[in-house]
């Protein structure tokens, strides 16, 4: 029987990026059954290109709503899809012609509730690949650590694809603004702890990393709240492993490291997001303590001197 794909898409004033990624599924060796458009309260010409495209091909499906984020996109998404398997794709990246035929041939088990494949990074036009050496099929818990502990897999969405029955009554929390994708995944997996993924070792995914992320712009706090926190406090919860612990740990050195590479450039506006990771890093207690964590946690401005320009 012919395995069915439905592919959401949220779209954010994506106009100059949608067609890549739309040219990309329809240029492929198997493509989706429906391609689900979720705009989310675009400014842009992103409905334009919605249009367009949808006009051409009727298995492509406009929705709109008042922004209300990638969350809520989804969540309509996933409401309207009829497809056996949910695929999820970000609007500005793209995927390989074999992205879904890789994927789906991968399935060879009717006991299998999804798959996950590799994936390449592109950044300043270099082009970085990611694909882990796991055996064909893992189970729940290796993809759950490995969401975590392995840049190889990650807490991306994009690289997957879900067996729609089980997901269905699973919502994305939109109170979530970052890592709503890795907390999605950790209630699945900590809901249905005996699941079992094929896993296809190629990059077939293209993620562009954006670039405008420049020093003087660093954002990384809501009001007082570090924008990770949210999700891995409610992770915490589901997944009560020090691994999390850890990666949110990494989160932390790695926004501590930004932060003073932006103050040793000039820019004291940061001076209060470095307080705020600061404590945040007093808060956290990972498995390994290193020199630079103890300096970014009891004089992160002094340690900023031997940061590179």
């Amino acid at each position: 029987m012919k395995k069915t794909i439905t592919t959401i898409i949220p779209i954010y004033n994506n106009g100059k990026d949608l067609g890549r990624m739309l040219d990309s599924i329809l240029a492929g060796t198997v493509l989706p059954d429906e391609i689900i458009l979720i705009d989310d309260g675009s400014t842009d010409n992103s409905i334009d290109v919605e249009k367009k495209y949808a006009n051409r091909y009727p298995f492509i499906k406009c929705n709109t709503q008042p922004h209300s984020g990638v969350s809520a996109a989804r969540n309509l998404g996933l409401k309207n899809a009829t497809g056996e398997w949910i695929s999820f794709l970000d609007a500005d990246d793209y995927i390989e012609k074999n992205f879904y035929e890789s994927m789906l041939s991968s399935l060879t088990d009717d006991s299998l509730s999804g798959c996950i494949c590799g994936y390449f990074t592109e950044l300043d036009g270099i082009s970085t690949p990611y694909s882990g050496n796991y055996p064909h099929i893992i189970d729940s818990s290796t993809f759950k650590k490995a969401m975590f502990t392995d840049d190889n897999v990650r807490g991306f969405l994009v690289t997957r694809l879900f067996k729609r029955e089980l997901i269905k009554d699973i919502s994305f929390n939109t109170n979530i603004s970052m890592c709503e994708d890795l907390l999605f995944q950790s209630t699945l997996l900590a809901k249905f702890d005996d699941l079992k993924f094929s896993y296809v070792n190629l990059p077939l995914y293209h993620y562009i990393q954006n670039t405008s992320s420049a020093t003087n712009s660093i954002n990384l706090f809501n009001g007082d709240v570090f924008k990770y926190k949210p999700a891995f406090d409610e992770i915490r919860k589901l997944i009560p492993e020090i691994y999390v612990e850890d990666s949110y740990d990494s989160i932390l050195q790695y926004s501590m490291y930004r932060l003073l590479k932006a103050y040793k450039s000039g820019n004291r506006d940061v001076l209060p997001q470095i307080r705020g990771v600061q404590q945040e890093l007093k808060n956290t207690h990972p498995s390994h303590i290193t020199k630079r964590r103890l300096a970014y946690k009891i004089a992160p401005i002094l340690y900023s001197r031997f940061i590179p320009s």
